[in-house]
């Protein structure tokens, strides 16, 4: 074989190594493949959906919610007015009862005056005349409501009468008023003033 012979192939056998080794980095980091892309079904669009709320929904709750609060004012105000109106009748119907509690002081004193006048004075007229003023006073204050309480020979009642004292040997069942020392009155169905009585031992 002659020198130029070996020459040749061993260039065609350099060039060969070289181009080997030059494509054996593009087989190792081949191309990247595309990734797939995910198929969005009806389910994703479903998930969507119901994670959503329905605007028309929450319309009518919000409007659900108003009507609830406007009926709780309406109810409270409507309350508030037969409150008012409750008390507004009290008011009225006893706003004398400061005034009455006095003129029964004056009608205590005439009882007493008049007592003392039957004594010794009975048939003058000074007499007579305390008798009208005193049941012109009686008759106004019926008038405005007051009425006497009826408490002799009844049994003790806390809620009208106030015992001062309890007395034995009366014959009277226990616990029975026997005698009245300041009578009590009633006013409309208020107590006005409690009957100040002795009852039975």
């Amino acid at each position: 074989m002659t020198d130029t012979t070996i020459t040749t192939t061993r260039d065609q056998v350099s060039e060969g190594e070289t181009g080997t080794a030059n494509s054996a980095p593009l087989e190792k980091h081949g191309a990247t493949a595309p990734m797939p892309l995910q198929d969005e079904g009806p389910d994703s669009h479903s998930k969507e959906d119901t994670t959503e709320s329905d605007p028309l929904e929450e319309v009518k709750k919000i409007a659900s919610d108003n009507r609830d609060r406007w009926l709780r004012a309406v109810a409270d105000l409507e309350n508030f007015k037969k409150r008012t109106a409750q008390e507004r009748s009290k008011l009225i119907r006893y706003q004398n009862e400061d005034l009455l509690k006095d003129l029964l002081i004056i009608s205590d004193n005439l009882e007493r005056a008049i007592s003392h006048c039957e004594d010794k004075y009975a048939s003058s007229g000074l007499a007579e005349g305390l008798r009208l003023v005193t049941n012109m006073l009686k008759d106004t204050m019926a008038k405005h409501g007051v009425s006497p309480i009826e408490c002799v020979g009844r049994p003790f009642d806390p809620t009208f009468h106030e015992a001062i004292a309890k007395v034995a040997g009366t014959g009277a069942a226990p616990n029975t008023v026997v005698e009245e020392l300041e009578k009590g009155f009633m006013y409309h169905d208020r107590l006005l003033r409690p009957a100040k009585v002795t009852i039975a031992a």
